[in-house]
């Protein structure tokens, strides 16, 4: 009887060798280890740690001699082959939106070479304290030049969305607003120095009647400035402007400079 007690202790104790010999092989796996590899007279006193991922290590956390935990990051590693978009869209532009809508951007930094990109998820939840929503998009094509982090600039495709545009050089800048010019038949307001006469003091020839001045009049129209692609951007009228106004789409730079210099008001 005691032989049957002492054979069913060491037929425990030898499952449980066995259930912890297979953890222990479970956790040299794990290690990137072969077990089979592993003898009393082979032992590895280094591990060799293997990315689950192939890219270009970024940052690297550890340092030779400090301990690490399962918790702890060693290093940061970014595949850039594999990189997709991020864009903070507005609560209001959310609904233009849409799975599978395509994305076009450029670099910031680099507005030459433009990508494509496709949305594949929007976001539900607002990003912190921006009032935005993310949305993520894939990126498709060439990804050369990409690199993690980069800040980009985004347009997105509509359908069947217009908007007032004009080209971007017809627009000009002055004390942190935005114009455009258009032609008016109203006439500018004269300005006097004080001791003149609200007249023209040059006297025709005697003889010879003057001839007429032949001018164009112009009034500057703030606007609020929207996206710019293709060499157009688009408007807001800050005020209405009548619906057949001729828009002056070049030389508005010289326009402004030309008011600027004389004192001139808004014709």
């Amino acid at each position: 009887m005691q032989e049957q007690k002492n054979l069913q202790s060491a037929t425990a104790d030898l499952n449980s060798l066995r259930t912890r010999r297979a953890s222990l092989q479970q956790q040299i796996q794990l290690m990137g280890i072969n077990p089979n590899n592993i003898s009393n007279g082979n032992l590895q006193s280094m591990l060799f740690v293997s990315s689950p991922l192939s890219g270009t290590v970024s940052n690297v956390f550890a340092k030779i001699g400090s301990y690490v935990d399962v918790s702890s990051p060693v290093a940061e590693i970014v595949d850039n082959g594999s990189l997709h978009l991020d864009l903070n869209v507005f609560e209001k532009d959310l609904p233009m939106l849409k799975v599978g809508q395509t994305i076009h951007f450029t670099l910031t930094n680099n507005p030459t070479t433009e990508y494509d990109a496709v949305v594949y998820s929007i976001g539900t939840a607002f990003e912190s304290d921006s009032k935005t929503i993310p949305v993520h998009c894939n990126v498709k094509g060439n990804k050369t030049g990409l690199i993690d982090g980069m800040n980009i600039t985004a347009i997105v495709s509509l359908n069947n969305v217009t908007s007032p545009a004009v080209p971007t050089e017809a627009i000009v800048e002055a004390d942190g607003k935005f114009y455009i010019f258009i032609k008016t038949d109203k006439e500018p307001e004269e300005h006097h120095e004080e001791g003149e006469e609200g007249h023209d003091h040059k006297e025709a020839e005697k003889g010879k009647e003057a001839e007429p001045k032949i001018t164009t009049n112009f009034e500057k129209i703030e606007i609020i400035k929207g996206v710019s692609n293709m060499g157009y951007t688009a408007i807001t009228f800050v005020n209405d402007i009548p619906k057949d106004a001729v828009i002056v789409t070049k030389g508005a730079f010289f326009i402004n400079a030309k008011l600027s210099n004389t004192g001139e008001h808004e014709h």
